[in-house]
């Protein structure tokens, strides 16, 4: 035992031994510094992570997307006459002969964003919204609907123009709502006053693409919301424009158009409100719908709903609408519900317009009726029963008898 324990004394003194754990000794501190500078690069790594990060324009943006599956669909008992005449949600098809025919469409179909981020102390929203109804009455092209940066009480960027009257609107199966109702949509700078928790005004120069000046509209609205009563005036300036072309040279000829609006809604209990509205018009066919109208060529230029040129073409006959929508929505329970509807458009019969124009409208009527079933939350399916009569100013009239209905799933 004691030359055992002599024998590893003298072999752990000996040079061989020593110089065999120094080299273990460097080894383990060589690993130990690699490790270190390993562990330095993760947290520079994840440092570089981190800042990327919170630089990222969606990082702190708050996102909701959303939609609707929409398909509409027509059957006309009568034949339509044309497109202004209670206007038609789905493809055209053939007129002639006339009498019964149907469509469908999922043109109608929508899908939208909304996005919302604070930035200091400036709360700044965003919506881009869109559909597939491109043109009168819907190809399935892409269409913009809502693009828009709300920031500050500032607006800028194309939504609901102030003529707009959704605040009083009755729910409707076809797309295009019930006569007298407004949802036109215009590029836009807009700004918001918030008066006092019930009052709100919105001022906006907006642009209107076709036959107006190179200036903007000027719209106006005002709102009064509280309990159970809504209450909204508006209304808009606008230079409409018509470029002549006389003896080889261009003319334009301005004037102004204007108009204006008042609407109610009255919820006088839990489940029953009636609501309405009016419009005044003159010159202008963009703000409020189905006043458009296609009238042929008069003294050298296209006429429309809003004018046409007069016999010495130096000004503007314009045309002059009031407008009338009254309608009355009843919850039966949670599921069902329905709602009824009855429009007038009445045309000045004694303007310049209405002489030079005798195939242009003189008085529109709509009557309506629909019921909707939502079997669950986010489903809805709706009929509704349109009867409506169009008189133009030479005195011929058309009816229309047509059902609509609907089928959507909102997400």
């Amino acid at each position: 035992m004691k030359v055992l324990v002599i024998s590893m004394f003298l072999l752990g003194n000996s040079p061989v031994f020593a110089e065999d754990v120094n080299q273990r000794i460097a080894f383990l501190e060589q690993e130990v510094q690699s490790l270190k500078a390993q562990q330095k690069l993760e947290n520079v790594d994840q440092s570089t992570q981190q800042n990327t990060k919170s630089v990222n324009v969606f990082s702190d943006t708050n996102i909701k997307f959303y939609g609707i599956v929409r398909m509409d669909g027509a059957v006309d008992f009568k034949d339509t006459t044309a497109a202004p005449f209670v206007s038609n949600q789905t493809p055209a098809v053939d007129r002639s002969p006339a009498g019964n025919r149907s469509a469908f469409t999922l043109t109608a179909t929508r899908l939208g964003m909304d996005m919302s981020k604070k930035v200091n102390t400036t709360d700044i929203k965003a919506k881009i919204e869109m559909d597939f109804w491109d043109g009168l009455e819907g190809n399935g092209k892409l269409r913009i609907r809502h693009a828009y940066v709300d920031f500050n009480n500032w607006l800028l960027g194309q939504t609901s123009s102030n003529m707009g009257n959704f605040e009083t609107n009755t729910e409707s199966v076809d797309y295009t709502l019930f006569m007298g109702y407004a949802w036109t949509r215009n590029p836009q700078i807009r700004y918001n006053f918030d008066l006092a928790p019930a009052h709100n005004l919105k001022v906006a120069a907006e642009y209107v693409d076709t036959r107006a000046s190179e200036l903007p509209a000027l719209t106006a609205k005002y709102v009064y919301k509280q309990e159970n009563l809504t209450a909204v005036a508006q209304g808009f300036v606008n230079e409409k424009r018509a470029t002549l072309n006389v003896s080889g040279s261009e003319k334009d000829i301005d004037k102004w158009a204007w108009g204006m609006g008042f609407g109610l809604k009255y919820k006088f209990s839990p489940v029953n409100s009636i609501q309405g509205h009016f419009y005044h018009v003159e010159g202008d066919q963009k703000f409020v719908s189905y006043t458009q109208q296609t009238a042929g060529t008069v003294n050298g230029y296209s006429s429309g709903g809003d004018f046409s040129i007069n016999d010495s073409q130096n000004d503007l006959d314009q045309n002059k609408v009031n407008t009338y929508v009254l309608g009355y929505s009843h919850q039966l329970s949670d599921q069902w519900r329905t709602n009824f509807a009855a429009s007038l458009f009445d045309y000045d019969d004694t303007t310049n317009f209405a002489k030079n124009n005798p195939t242009t409208n003189k008085q529109v009527s709509d009557l309506a009726a629909n019921v909707f079933y939502t079997p669950v939350k986010t489903v809805d399916v709706g009929l509704e029963y349109h009867h409506g009569k169009r008189e133009q100013f030479d005195g011929k009239v058309f009816d229309v008898s047509r059902l609509n209905f609907v089928t959507t799933y909102k997400f």
